[in-house]
């Protein structure tokens, strides 16, 4: 066991104080302003951060004096999770994954995630990257109808294999499938019919969330649609037609077991895991989400490319 490992064994982090004070526009105690975006994102969708709380010592001298340091930039202490933005240039990034690799060598018990700025711009746009609507065209096909059909049923029956079924005349025990937004209610609606039509019955509702605003930098999320059903003892599924950073679904799935919700756990059509953030008891996806805008199946908002029943790439001029 390392020096290091025996020190942060002896020590244990202190609980955090709940959410920190607002943000304001021009904060100073941020070192960039993507960091200042990020604490923002964090606060809305209610993950308690403390910024710059714990520095690691990562290289040691012939005397045993710490020559070398590294200070993530938020933890997350619901999460036991440190996050680390880079928005720098290359050869300072590599100084910095050099470090971060000293870091997880000799604390293998610190959970620790690099987001790169690639990484920052997912969360920005849920979606993939921002285009233009005015030239937007549809491109690629990379799932028809029939893959998109044909894996929904498969999620159906993975779901009926590995969920405990209830007594369908007990209709508060059946499960619950929640969708997020307008834009998944074709995913909950095709998925709801699949598990429906393999025997298990299941109650469909939907929730919808406030979009993070510019503008308010106080804003934290609101559900402006709330469930009709229920949901005291019962498995909740979040369904979502896109996952990525798992931010809006971490929110709701602590917002469901403070409602009494017996179990939670998340199934998406499509999972950008490239972009997550914080975990999710994700049980059931369907495709990889590639780096890039998608249609169909409600993903984006722009109507006609909203509907379609197969997946898309949208491309820009």
């Amino acid at each position: 066991m390392s020096r290091a490992t025996r020190i942060l064994d002896q020590h244990t982090q202190e609980a955090l104080p709940p959410l920190r004070w607002l943000l304001q526009p021009n904060d100073t105690r941020f070192a960039h302003p993507a960091e200042i975006e990020l604490a923002r994102l964090l606060t809305f969708y209610g993950q308690r951060w403390a910024y710059e709380p714990t520095t690691f010592a990562v290289r040691w001298g012939s005397d045993g004096r710490p020559e070398e340091f590294v200070t993530p930039d938020f933890y997350l202490p619901d999460r036991d999770l440190y996050l680390e933005l880079t928005t720098m240039r290359q050869r300072l990034v590599t100084r910095k994954n050099r470090k971060f690799r000293l870091l997880r060598k000799h604390y293998p018990n610190v959970r620790v995630r690099l987001l790169y700025l690639r990484d920052f711009e997912r969360l920005q746009h849920v979606y993939g990257t921002r285009y233009d609507e005015q030239s937007a065209r549809l491109g690629a096909v990379l799932y028809d109808q029939e893959d998109v059909e044909r894996r929904i049923f498969e999620l159906a029956a993975q779901f009926v294999a590995e969920s405990p079924l209830c007594d369908a005349g007990e209709r508060r025990y059946r499960p619950v499938l929640l969708g997020v937004g307008p834009g998944s209610d074709r995913f909950l609606t095709s998925l709801g019919e699949k598990i429906h039509a393999l025997g298990v019955a299941v109650d469909l509702d939907r929730v919808d969330l406030t979009s993070m605003s510019v503008s308010d930098a106080a804003a934290h999320v609101r559900l402006t649609r709330t469930p009709s059903v229920p949901l005291a003892g019962r498995l909740v599924v979040i369904v979502q037609e896109v996952i990525s950073s798992g931010l809006s679904a971490a929110f709701l799935e602590n917002w469901l077991r403070r409602r009494g919700a017996e179990e939670v756990t998340v199934c998406a059509l499509l999972d950008r895991q490239t972009a997550r953030v914080v975990d999710v008891p994700l049980i059931c996806r369907g495709f990889t989400a590639p780096d890039v805008a998608l249609a169909g199946y409600g993903l984006t908002r722009r109507r006609e490319f909203q509907n379609l029943p197969f997946i898309a790439e949208i491309e820009t001029d």
